[in-house]
């Protein structure tokens, strides 16, 4: 959990420390860890959507299965049932033509389990959350879209669900910063300004410092 991993130790420096305690605050600030809604907010359920932090070891274990069952009716919600899902009817479409002497072929060379064995989907909702939740976790450093991207088919139902959540930008710094710039340009004394001229005026202001550092850099070199 975080407080164990945060701890503050004797043999800790004072910036050591004041690191560790402003991150812990922050974090239990942020994920709400001591709120009553905790496993249903939206930075648990992201975190069970991403194959890096499923495991949620940072939450008590009685919280982390009230996560799981929220989890679960997150995706009993999520849409239409798994057999009327696109991924899986085009798998399940018939084959015509060339592909189906083909696969008359396979199933008489492999027998009746040819078909069983290609199934992809999952009979239940609670079926696909307990495969995924067996799968192995990736690296912290790998990209969790880019295991969705390979793992959609097999996970239909959370893929569709880990669209809305994974989305989610992590912070609103960047964009809150060029509203901030925009609405101190825009003052009661400049409030005839043209459009185009404060985004013109917003533009020179973001990238006047990446120039000036730019050139002090090539005059470094230079020297």
């Amino acid at each position: 959990m975080i407080s164990t991993t945060l701890r503050v130790e004797a043999s800790d420096m004072t910036a050591v420390r004041a690191f560790k305690n402003t991150v812990r605050r922050q974090l239990e600030t942020r994920f709400k860890l001591e709120s009553d809604d905790l496993t249903e907010s939206i930075p648990i359920v992201a975190c069970m959507l991403d194959p890096r932090f499923k495991h949620l070891h940072f939450i008590p274990e009685g919280k982390r299965e009230a996560a799981h069952s929220h989890l679960n009716s997150l995706v009993q919600d999520a849409g239409e049932p798994l057999a009327a899902d696109d991924d899986v009817n085009s798998v399940c479409e018939p084959v015509t033509g060339k592909n189906a002497r083909l696969e008359q072929d396979f199933e008489q060379l492999f027998g009746p389990h040819f078909h069983s064995g290609r199934k992809t989907g999952h009979s239940t909702a609670a079926e696909e959350i307990r495969e995924y939740f067996l799968a192995p976790h990736i690296p912290t450093m790998e990209n969790p879209l880019q295991w969705w991207a390979r793992n959609h088919e097999n996970f239909p139902l959370l893929a569709k669900l880990c669209k809305r959540y994974l989305a989610v930008p992590a912070t609103s710094t960047p964009s809150e910063r060029i509203f901030s710039l925009a609405g101190n340009t825009i003052s009661r004394q400049r409030a005839s300004l043209h459009p185009a001229h404060v985004d013109a005026l917003v533009f020179l202001h973001e990238n006047h410092d990446r120039h000036v550092k730019t050139v002090n850099e090539q005059d470094c070199d230079s020297e």
